[in-house]
């Protein structure tokens, strides 16, 4: 390839990725454009920048329109635990299946790994009427307790990946020296995997962060909303369209911490993504 071809080549990449991203930030900046009009300026349809900015959206929602800080905290709580869950149980059954040998070992990875051909929404009735016996309605645990019991398969496979990619001289190291299992796991697995824990953990508080649909089937009580479902109740009422610019202001304080994660942990993130991908 010449210094030219190879010039248009870098070129045109750049264009591509600087279009799609482009395109993936064009809903972020309507989102926040919408957070910062004026309730006027919402039914002008030719106005996309707001003229002025109405920062006291930001205000209205935080302090005024709803709790913003009891259902952020709720959230937090939720979210914490959920990922503690998420990343302990995944990571103990994927040991299980990338460094143990037992019989119907392939049969039962295979099932694992069918369930998440199986949306929530199929699932949704048979664990409401579960949770509804256990009297865990209209409190946090079957938003937290489910993540403490590998839930997620693809969290498992994930793991499981990198695990297998270990160095199977350490792990039996370890066993000659006469640590069990448990302690294996423990001190030299996960010390190891790090980077697609951090995987795990980002993807577990993304999606317990960002769910609306569990907290609406469980929670009851309004002073138990998370922020999403809170989010929610700014559309209920009565006059639903003059509430969508407070909507979209929340809606981007939500999803701040989540940027803000993401970037402090890319690194990890897409060192794990790389590593668990090239394992196998």
């Amino acid at each position: 390839m010449t210094a030219s071809e190879q010039w248009w080549s870098e070129r045109g990449r750049f264009i591509v990725l600087f279009g799609l991203s482009a395109i993936w930030l064009l809903p972020v900046v309507l989102l926040t454009a919408t957070s910062l009009k004026t309730q006027g300026q919402l039914y002008e349809p030719m106005r996309v920048l707001p003229q002025p900015v109405a920062w006291e959206n930001y205000w209205t929602v935080m302090v005024e329109a709803f709790p913003f800080a009891r259902y952020m905290l709720n959230s937090l709580v939720v979210s914490v635990l959920s990922v503690a869950g998420d990343v302990l149980s995944s990571a103990f059954i994927a040991y299980g299946f990338a460094q143990l040998r037992f019989p119907g070992r392939r049969a039962l990875f295979l099932i694992m790994l069918s369930t998440m051909m199986f949306p929530f929404a199929v699932r949704m009735i048979p664990l409401f009427l579960i949770f509804k016996q256990l009297g865990w309605i209209n409190t946090y645990y079957p938003l937290i307790i489910p993540s403490y019991l590998g839930t997620h398969a693809f969290f498992i496979f994930l793991l499981h990946q990198f695990f297998r990619g270990l160095p199977k001289a350490l792990i039996e190291s370890a066993r000659i020296d006469g640590a069990n299992e448990l302690q294996i796991w423990w001190k030299v697995v996960l010390p190891l995997s790090k980077p697609a824990l951090a995987v795990v953990a980002i993807l577990a508080f993304e999606q317990s962060w960002g769910d609306f649909l569990s907290p609406l089937l469980y929670i009851n009580d309004t002073s138990k909303y998370t922020l999403p479902l809170g989010l929610y109740s700014l559309i209920t009422g009565d006059d639903v369209a003059s509430q969508w610019h407070l909507v979209m202001a929340g809606t981007v304080t939500m999803i701040l911490p989540v940027i803000i994660i993401f970037a402090l942990a890319q690194r990890f993130f897409v060192r794990g993504i790389t590593l668990s991908g090239m394992k196998g």
